[in-house]
This record gives structure tokens, sequence and C-alpha cells, in this order.
């Protein structure tokens, strides 16, 4: 089926009762104002409807910009059984950028969509390691470090050890650094940071059902999604030394786990009581927000599916924003309206950090029962492991994973915000 876009001036009756698609001379046409307040949201949905219609192999004819194909794509493509499309004219440049997309996107996708039994802490780690080694040419040298199990309580990362601990399969903090050749001997100067909880079961505070626990599975999103975003910056040709650390655990109940009422103390010398261990993702990422500043690199940048608090704020189709540092936070509100993905900042404040108090430790990871701005509060939690002038992003992933296809998107991972950290990544460095 050939599907054409027609740019129009104005919007035509049928757009306003949601008719986006109509057919003319033996293809379909997509009827879309260019003013259309929503153009690319509206694009996309175009992109699922005519996978739903049951095309399983289209043809995008006509005039397209890259922008327009991979916002097509996006709502076209689907994990299970994807329908095919020829992809209209591009130039050399623009056909390299799409292809590098949705193989970056894939292999996300592809990542947070398998059981927890495929992606278990260390063969997620040693994905993410295969794919920098596939997409790095020679231009790149990479260095690996794995600290795996009794590893982690030896060098002192209690996060990833405690949360780990309770799984037969033991978790792993796994650091990647990435050379260019015309920078070899130069100081990190970005760390990406990634929680890979690859199963969430809440440990002793016990997911029900109607927590999701069925689909805890994609609670490595935020591993994903950096790996991606290094990825990408790698095939636009990333001129400066970056490392990658994924803080990757499986969060278990076992006569092994950590409990409730236990305390951490980390290498900064914090002190944290467990209030909640499924609140488990700030004590990962403390490990990996320590471990980047080893090397004292210019930015940091961590993303996880930190909070539930998170999707209540924003919802499904955008990811909280957090930093105290007003113009990094506008760099990655700009970049993500460059690549039509949905951003919004929440408040952070030095005084988030003092809301989860404990009368044993310097803070508690949670409060026993939710309360309100949760995602801020998780923020302020990771922020104690921050130093002082650090340039750092959060983002907390709202809309990485759904249960079932919308009108969006079709079912399961999103790929979103890995173009955006990506080009964040390389407008900051």
């Amino acid at each position: 089926m050939k599907i054409k876009l027609s740019h129009s001036t104005h919007e035509s009756p049928d757009l306003k009762k949601n008719h986006l698609l109509r057919f003319h001379e033996g293809h379909l046409n997509i009827d879309l104002a260019d003013s259309h307040p929503y153009y690319w949201r509206e694009l996309q949905k175009a992109g699922r409807q005519c996978d739903q219609m049951g095309f399983c192999e289209i043809e995008l004819s006509g005039t397209w910009t890259l922008e327009e194909q991979w916002a097509f794509y996006q709502g076209y493509s689907r994990p299970k059984n994807p329908g095919k499309i020829h992809f209209a004219t591009l130039n050399s440049e623009e056909k390299k950028q799409l292809k590098d997309w949705i193989k970056v996107s894939e292999w996300v996708k592809h990542q947070i969509n398998l059981g927890p039994d495929e992606c278990t802490p260390l063969k997620l780690a040693h994905a993410a390691e295969a794919f920098i080694r596939e997409v790095a040419d020679e231009q790149y040298t990479i260095e690996t470090e794995y600290l795996t199990g009794e590893e982690l309580n030896h060098h002192g990362f209690v996060g990833c050890y405690n949360v780990g601990r309770g799984s037969q399969n033991p978790p792993v903090l796994f650091c990647l650094r990435v050379y260019p050749q015309n920078a070899a001997g130069r100081p990190i100067q970005a760390t990406l940071v990634g929680k890979g909880i690859t199963f969430d079961s809440g440990g002793y505070a016990l997911k029900g059902k109607n927590d999701g626990l069925t689909y805890m599975k994609c609670d490595m999103g935020g591993a994903a999604t950096v790996t991606g975003a290094l990825a990408l910056a790698l095939s636009e040709g990333l001129t400066q030394p970056v490392e990658l650390i994924l803080c990757c655990a499986e969060n278990m109940v076992s006569g092994h786990a950590y409990r409730p009422g236990d305390m951490l103390r980390y290498k900064n010398g914090v002190t944290v009581e467990v209030i909640n261990t499924d609140a488990e993702g700030r004590l990962v990422l403390a490990d990996g927000l320590i471990k980047a500043q080893e090397h004292k690199p210019r930015l940091i940048i961590d993303v996880a599916t930190l909070t539930g608090a998170s999707q209540i704020a924003v919802g499904v189709d955008f990811c909280s924003l957090f930093t105290q540092d007003r113009a990094l936070r506008q760099t990655a509100l700009d970049q993500a309206e460059i690549c039509h993905e949905n951003l919004w900042p929440l408040p952070l404040e030095d005084w988030h950090q003092e809301l989860v108090p404990s009368i044993i430790a310097d803070t508690a990871n949670a409060y026993t029962t939710p309360m309100p701005a949760g995602a801020s509060i998780a923020a302020g939690f990771l922020q104690r492991f921050i130093e002082p002038k650090q340039k750092w992003l959060h983002y907390d992933l709202s809309n990485v994973f759904h249960v079932s296809a919308n009108g969006m998107w079709g079912g399961g991972a999103t790929a979103s915000m890995v173009r955006s950290i990506a080009k964040t990544l390389l407008a900051e460095i």
C-alpha cells in the first residue's frame, strides 16, 4: 500500500473528526495540516492506524522529510511480526541517520521487551558491551570493568550489592569507557548512568499484580536507554571520552535478600536506612553516581524508571526531568523539542533531600506509604550523592513501556528519550 502525506495549509473537516486517513486514487492519503499543534503526534498516530488496518507492507511515496518518516515509523512499528516499510527518498546523510535511529531504537526496545530470564544483570551488561562494540568503529578504544556479586561489597558499592544479593543472578556494576582516537589520554568528559533492575519483585515490600509486577522486566529501561544514547552519539561522531555505568540487579525475595530496617553506608559516607525495599532504584543509582565522579566528568546524566510518582505527575506520554542547573535544564528541554520527544521539568531543591528523615541514619530511602512529590523526593535522595557544582541531569522515565498497544504505540518498549539524551550529551561536551 502506498502512503502519501498531504501538506495542507488548513485543517480539513475530516481531521477535526480524527479522520487522518482517506483512500484516494489507489493509495492512502494522510491529511495533516502543517499548522496542526500536535503535528508529530498525529503523524505517529497515522502510522499506528496503518498497522491496525492490517497493511503488512507499505511504501511512503511522495515528499517526506526525515523527521516525518521517523514519526510515522514509530507508530507503525510493533514488537511482534512488524510490517515492512519502504521509505521515501532521502539524501545519503539522512538515510544513514534514519538507519542509525532504527538500529538503536530496535536494540533498546528488544532489550526492554526481553523476559527477565533472558535479561539477567550480567546478560544485560554483556549485551550493552557487545552493542557498543558493534556500533563503535576502529576510531574508538573501549575499556570495560565488571564488579560482580561479592566484589561489589568488597569495593563498597553497597547499593547494588544489597539490592541484588537475594537473587541467584548476582548484581553487576558495569563500566564502559569510550575514547576517540584523537582524544586518547584525555579525561572522561561525561558519564551516563542507567538503572538496570532486570526484575523488580519489590523485595520484602512485595508488589502485587495491581502494582505492575507482571511487567517489572522493564525496570531496566534506564540502562537500555543510556546504552542506546551512547550508541547513537557514537554513530553521530562522538569526539570526547565518555563513560557508561549500568547498575544492574534483580530485586528478589529470599533468605539472603536485604530487609526493611537494614542500614547501608555508602562510599561517600552517607548512611541510608532501608524503609522500603521497593525503593531500590535510588539505592543502586547512588553507587553509579559515586562511581561516575571518580573521573570528575563535566557532565553526569542518569536515567531510570525510578518512580511511579513521575508517571502520576506527567502521565505515560512524558518523561520527567530534574536538575537545579537552569542552563543545563534548558539545553535538555531544547534538545527534546528538536527530537519531538515529550520532556517536562519537575521541582528539585536542596530541601527535597530532607523529606525522608531517619532517626538512625542520614536519610531513609523512602516513606512507608506514598506521599506527594515522590519523584522530587527520589531525585533529592540522588542529589546526596552528587558533589557540589557537578553538572547533573536526572531523567525519570514515565514513557518507557506500554503494557498493550494504544493509539500511539504498538505495545511494549518505546525507546523514548534515546535521541534527546544523545543530543544533549553531544551538545554539552
